[in-house]
């Protein structure tokens, strides 16, 4: 199993291409591209010249020997009161999609909207872009979300109950369409929930994951073993559905704890707390 990482924090501070040679200099066997902040001012895949910087990462990290496993696209899909940025999102998601094709990603993640039914995510979010799954070759994953209730604690929203994940499932075509299974936010809804629940539920359409720790009430997004996730049940629902994707973290909240001069360090620590939990993975004990 390929372990996998965020290029965020380190890509704003060395920049994509350092933070990809950061990450093989670690021992990483690929990457996920950050590129969330698409539609928000700043981004580095923002400008008109965004189509030759992907295409000189890819070259970049190819001589590296490194691969792009997945991508994390803009979110959220949907602004109760932005109008503009529900006029623009569409568009940017389609860049997100190119973008991970050219930099040779094979999933694009993409938030469902909190708080809509599986039926209008499909037709106001994943449908639509079906066609630029097609044209790019790259496949949307589906993540697990989560939301507060009125007294501030953390409760199921789309795709974070077994039911209504399978439920969006079904209506988008598994060749085009997977899961991505956000551990974090699994744990933190109550304990009617948990990632070994959905995981197990999800089978062969779980195509990829976001790895990281909480408090089992705030998404902290921390390194494991650093929050109060029990790994044991999560090791094992991915080792009986015989998960085949790649093992990758989204412990940004871990790294940016630490001062720029230690990141690297703690991307290295991500790294070898990685290689024991791939380890137990694929052990039978």
């Amino acid at each position: 199993m390929k372990l996998s990482t965020e290029t965020y924090p380190l890509d704003l501070q060395f920049g994509y291409r350092g933070a990809v040679k950061a990450l093989k200099e670690i021992g990483f066997d690929c990457y996920d591209l950050s590129i969330f902040d698409l539609g928000q001012e700043g981004s580095r895949f923002g400008g008109a010249d965004w189509r030759e910087k992907a295409l000189a990462l890819r070259k970049y990290a190819d001589g590296l020997g490194l691969e792009c496993n997945q991508s994390h696209g803009p979110y959220p899909c949907y602004k109760p009161t932005n109008e503009r940025w529900n006029a623009e999102i569409f568009d940017w998601c389609v860049r997100a999609l190119e973008i991970t094709s050219l930099v040779g990603g094979k999933i694009c993640v993409l938030h469902p909207y909190h708080t809509w039914t599986p039926k209008e995510n499909a037709e106001r979010i994943y449908l639509p872009l079906l066609p630029y799954c097609k044209k790019f070759g790259v496949k949307i994953a589906v993540e697990n979300m989560w939301q507060r209730d009125g007294s501030g604690a953390a409760i199921p929203a789309a795709c974070n109950t077994a039911e209504d994940f399978l439920a969006h499932m079904a209506l988008l075509d598994p060749e085009y369409f997977c899961a991505c299974v956000d551990i974090g936010h699994a744990e933190m809804v109550g304990k009617s929930v948990s990632a070994a629940q959905l995981i197990l539920a999800l089978g062969d359409r779980l195509g990829a994951l976001h790895v990281h720790d909480n408090d089992l009430k705030d998404d902290l997004h921390t390194a494991p073993y650093c929050g109060k996730i029990d790994w044991e049940p999560v090791f094992a629902a991915l080792r009986r559905i015989g998960y085949g994707g790649e093992f990758t973290f989204e412990a940004d909240g871990f790294v940016r704890a630490f001062p720029e001069e230690l990141r690297l360090d703690a991307t290295t620590t991500l790294y070898r707390t990685g290689k024991y939990m791939v380890g137990r993975i694929q052990s039978a004990d």
